[in-house]
């Protein structure tokens, strides 16, 4: 990988990093449909040989480990909102073809 593009993937890293995932969340909540975006492996597993790099890749392993759940937690959520609008919008509409199928 060109030192380049090591450098903007670690960005990126420490950037969703930054970010708690309650902040995350209703950013993307207040959209609608949220995009999760899946978690990169980082490429060092297969290249990095000194120890030096190893100790750095250790770091990029962790915070790639951190970023699964963060993208398995928005996936859940993101479930979830899908199924409630869903539920929502089908109550909705019986509710409009017959009035005693409202729920107020």
């Amino acid at each position: 990988m060109r030192p380049l593009a090591k450098s903007l993937r670690g960005m990126a890293f420490a950037v969703a990093a930054a970010f708690p995932a309650q902040q995350l969340s209703a950013a993307q909540d207040m959209r609608g449909f949220a995009y999760c975006a899946p978690p990169l492996r980082p490429a060092c597993i297969e290249t990095s040989v000194s120890a030096l790099a190893m100790a750095a890749c250790d770091e990029e392993v962790q915070l790639f480990t951190r970023t699964v759940f963060r993208y398995r937690e928005c996936l859940e959520r993101e479930m979830e909102r899908a199924v409630r609008e869903a539920n929502e919008a089908i109550e909705a509409w019986r509710c409009r073809r017959d009035k005693t199928k409202c729920r107020n």
